[in-house]
């Protein structure tokens, strides 16, 4: 029997996904977050979209939570993702995740100490791409 550890919520805003990070994470837990975020990626069905993570409640997770992690960032890094943000109000957790694995380390991934600071790169990000297609 596996029991989830670490809590999170996901809402859509337009075309930024934005989710918030609860508590420690195990394998479990981190699996049923990434499958949430998998499920709202595939209904933009290629379109570009945004990820931003609120990370300022979050403890830390599992090394097999981090294992999770990166095949799904792995994953996401393939779709039409055109920006993730990452909010930490802890230096030594943004270094860690920055560190950690290389699906973190792309052009497109930012860290953030506030959820303003990102949400203004991520639109900015966004209006760019509207603006180049156009």
């Amino acid at each position: 029997m596996s029991v989830e550890h670490g809590e999170f919520q996901i809402c859509l805003d337009g075309c930024i996904i934005k989710s918030k990070l609860i508590g420690s994470f195990n394998e479990f837990g981190a699996k049923c977050y990434t499958d949430a975020v998998i499920e709202i990626v595939k209904k933009f069905d290629g379109k570009p979209f945004a990820i931003l993570v609120n990370n300022l409640e979050l403890f830390g997770g599992t090394p097999e939570a981090y294992q999770v992690l990166e095949q799904y960032n792995i994953w996401v890094n393939q779709q039409h993702m055109l920006a993730k943000a990452f909010v930490f109000n802890a230096s030594i957790l943004a270094t860690i995740m920055k560190n950690m694995p290389p699906s973190m380390q792309a052009d497109n991934i930012q860290m953030f100490k506030t959820l303003e600071d990102a949400e203004s790169w991520l639109k900015e990000v966004l209006l760019q791409h509207v603006e180049i297609r156009t």
